[in-house]
């Protein structure tokens, strides 16, 4: 997938370039029109000139975008009816709806999340529509005194989810005032805000504060990267996810997030199906995937344990146990070790004595507790 999109950076470097050749080319023929008026034979030959450049700039950027359909195609060749699985949302239609009608009043569209929400389950309409009205406040029409005060309404509850909100809002004012000419107002409204909200930044207050000295040129200074134009857009993320954290919701919209891992993993589930179809395996757990599937931070919701005797991933049939000496195996392992201490027992013996895999220390299956993470 990455090279993939490396690929589709490439693609719009060329066509930005070729775009950019052909503006110069037509640029060059209303010259050459303008300085020869009067000798007809130079203009068609410019005219040709120019149609010949054109078209073979043409070529060579089809002949790039037909290269890329094809590394397309070659990635996603997939079968998908080898991964579907028709049985998935059986008796579950209602928890999808509700999923799909969350993701739409978190995106704004109320038209949609309401056809969803036929059977009246949801009622967070107004909350919703509370959100996205601030957001776009911010984001597009680039007021914050909205925000500002919702945030501060909620800032003790913002300080317990660690968000950093407030701080944010008054950075984005902070350097609007800047962009705006008013260094002195920014200074100002620095020394008001930033003791009060970002007492663990300093770092960044004093960043923030050296963008003064170039108040005059800002978008020519080192701090230029502060007044990227989606620092705005970011800036509306921040306050809906926040709201959303605020509210008791989930950070990111479960919707999304599910589709954008499935779509990561359909790949290599796809792969691994054909192969155990090929060798006619048939994958028994219902509930787990025959690969794992590797996702980036933000998609990692839930701490996970991997057994270092057997490696497998804990669940709750088979948790993570603690023993004595601090090392940490699964409850299957650790069943399994404690019937090694009496051989032929076909069941755990709580005071059956085994040494610890990784250290000498001794335990038995009932000196171990379980850890929650």
């Amino acid at each position: 997938m990455e090279a993939l999109v490396r690929d589709c950076d490439k693609l719009a470097k060329h066509q930005s370039a070729s775009l950019n050749k052909t503006l110069g080319s037509l640029d060059a023929l209303l010259l050459a029109l303008e300085s020869n008026r009067d000798d007809l034979d130079a203009v068609q030959r410019q005219c040709r000139q120019t149609q010949e450049q054109m078209t073979e700039q043409l070529r060579e950027l089809s002949t790039n975008v037909a290269k890329y359909g094809k590394h397309v195609e070659r990635t996603f060749k997939l079968d998908l009816g080898v991964v579907a699985e028709s049985r998935a949302f059986e008796n579950k239609r209602s928890e999808l709806a509700q999923a799909i009608t969350l993701h739409f009043l978190r995106t704004g569209d109320l038209a949609l999340a309401r056809s969803f929400n036929s059977n009246g389950e949801l009622e967070d309409y107004e909350r919703f529509e509370e959100m996205n009205k601030v957001a776009e406040e911010v984001g597009v029409e680039h007021r914050l005194d909205s925000a500002l005060e919702w945030a501060a309404a909620n800032r003790t509850r913002l300080s317990e989810l660690g968000l950093g909100l407030e701080f944010s809002l008054h950075r984005l004012r902070f350097l609007q005032l800047v962009e705006e000419g008013s260094a002195g107002l920014a200074l100002e409204y620095g020394r008001r805000w930033f003791g009060a909200t970002g007492g663990d930044r300093l770092d960044e207050v004093t960043r923030l504060m050296g963008v003064l000295m170039y108040a005059r040129r800002p978008a020519d200074s080192p701090y230029a990267g502060l007044f990227a134009g989606d620092r705005w857009v970011g800036g509306a993320r921040e306050f809906a996810s926040a709201f959303c954290a605020v509210t008791g919701q989930a950070s990111a919209s479960p919707l999304a997030v599910s589709v954008a891992a499935g779509a990561r993993a359909l790949a290599v589930v796809g792969k691994a199906s054909s192969l155990l179809r090929e060798r006619r395996v048939e994958w028994s757990q219902a509930d787990e995937l025959a690969v794992e599937v590797v996702l980036p931070p933000d998609m990692r919701f839930h701490s996970v344990f991997a057994c270092p005797v057997s490696k497998e991933q804990a669940s709750a049939e088979n948790p993570p146990m603690a023993l004595p000496c601090g090392h940490v195996v699964c409850k299957a392992s650790l069943d399994k070790l404690a019937r090694g201490a009496r051989p032929g027992a076909a069941t755990v013996v709580a005071s059956g004595r085994f040494k610890c895999p990784y250290c000498p220390g001794l335990a038995t299956a009932g000196d171990a507790d379980r850890v929650h993470f």
